[in-house]
């Protein structure tokens, strides 16, 4: 256990109804009868107090204690709710500081929930990623994560390797018992379910990577075509100027938003025309040319209350030509369906019948965006693995596992000695992705993503 007493703001600096500082170690009981000048408090029971500093009212508060070993960290733990005054929040701070705490490092004290057992690192990074998740999905996802889905995963393929290693190890140590020979069809079926568990996690990492980040989608077309005005519809708000003369958007622009659950950047581009006169314009062009290569998913708007022609023709071409090459995925929504005088319909080969100024058909056109970008079907695998570095181990752990599989087809009777060999080396990168026995830089580097007060 940390002999320091660390002390934090919990919540966002700034005014608000309410703020908590947390404090964790052992001089919480301390800081408790210093600060709030009364007996000791009850643990998991909330009291109303005046808490002073230096004999000064500060505020009338709300204090907690936990008793360690069952609490967040495993240490100690106080928080205190005040007033959401900064001044008043900083006055408690310098209170608990004087009184014999320090003030905390980022993610310190997830970083101690760690070093005392609360958590292992897979859940320790989900927190960092829990409070960063953008989008429903990627918050769901963190979420699994945090109640150890991954850690589960990583069980599910260890306890089987670990079982078959033994059973070959005492054959190995022992030659002169008369052991039974592991079936060989056994061994390669046990090993063979481990690494399809490995290939379900492995597989879903880039959906849930572009899940995390947002991916990045480009609303392309004509002039007038109504990109802008849908993209307001999608922000659900007025971000981009619109005007019913055609050429309004010059430039591009770029907002985040949450598409059908999922965390989503939108990009909207200046109409795609060759006759551009104006040299903003043909900036305009241009740049919206140049989005496309970052899109993940490319959505052509057409209007289409406009009867289908030859500019609307290239700009289909060059907008799926443009996707293809990107490795972007095409989505085609069909604009303005209110001056048609009727109401949207399933989508078609043709593409999404929708109208940004009614609403109409803008939850298909998300669900075809969302699909397009990856985000659907669910993969369990893709809630569980989102860490580069996770990633690598478990890849080495697959090239392994396989290895193994292959020592049994190509020297049968004898490839116990290798196939172990193998094992071990799956076995060790299963302990990296769990996070085993971390080094202090490893931990640095973790922890140094979280907020103060974590």
């Amino acid at each position: 256990m940390n002999e320091a007493t660390i002390v934090a703001l919990a919540t966002a600096p700034g005014r608000s109804a309410l703020g908590i500082v947390r404090a964790s170690g052992p001089l919480c009981r301390q800081l408790a009868l210093r600060l709030l000048g009364c007996e000791p408090l009850q643990p998991r029971r909330a009291s109303t107090r005046l808490l002073a500093q230096n004999g000064r009212a500060v505020d009338r508060v709300v204090a907690t204690f936990w008793e360690a070993p069952d609490t967040p960290t495993g240490e100690d733990l106080l928080e205190i709710t005040a007033h959401g005054s900064p001044e008043i929040l900083r006055d408690i701070l310098q209170a608990a500081i004087d009184a014999g705490a320090r003030p905390a490092a980022p993610g310190e004290f997830t970083r101690r929930a760690f070093i005392n057992g609360r958590l292992d690192l897979p859940q320790a990074r989900a927190v960092a990623d829990l409070i960063a998740a953008r989008g429903a999905a990627a918050r769901t996802a963190a979420l699994t994560r945090l109640e150890g889905g991954l850690s589960r995963a990583l069980e599910d393929v260890r306890a089987p390797i670990l079982d078959l290693l033994a059973r070959i190890e005492v054959r190995l140590d022992h030659p002169e018992e008369d052991l039974p020979a592991l079936p060989e069809g056994e061994a390669s079926a046990a090993m063979e379910r481990c690494a399809s568990v490995l290939e379900r996690l492995l597989s879903g990492y880039e959906r849930g990577r572009a899940r995390r980040e947002g991916a990045r989608i480009g609303l392309f077309g004509l002039p007038n075509a109504g990109k802008s005005s849908l993209f307001n519809a999608l922000l659900g708000r007025a971000r981009a100027i619109t005007a019913s003369a055609p050429g309004t958007t010059r430039d591009v622009l770029e907002e985040q938003a949450e598409l059908g659950g999922h965390a989503v950047t939108l990009v909207d581009t200046a109409g795609l025309r060759e006759d551009a006169s104006d040299p903003a314009e043909r900036e305009g062009v241009a740049r919206a040319e140049r989005a496309l290569e970052s899109c993940a998913v490319a959505v052509l708007v057409l209007d289409a209350a406009r009867a289908p022609d030859a500019d609307a023709a290239r700009a289909r071409e060059t907008v799926a030509a443009a996707a293809a090459r990107a490795g972007a995925r095409l989505v085609v929504a069909l604009n303005k369906i209110d001056l048609l005088g009727g109401t949207s319909g399933p989508q078609t080969e043709a593409g999404v019948p929708c109208s940004a100024l009614t609403g109409d058909g803008l939850s298909a056109l998300e669900a075809a965006i969302a699909a397009a970008a990856g985000a659907s079907p669910r993969d369990e695998g893709e809630s569980l693995l989102d860490d580069a570095s996770q990633r690598d181990a478990l890849a080495g752990a697959l090239e392994e596992l396989r290895a193994a599989r292959s020592e049994i087809a190509a020297r049968p009777g004898t490839w116990e000695d290798r196939a172990a060999d193998r094992l071990r080396r799956a076995l060790a990168h299963l302990s990296q992705a769990a996070g085993e026995n971390p080094s202090e830089a490893v931990l640095d580097q973790i922890f140094s993503r979280f907020c103060i007060g974590k």
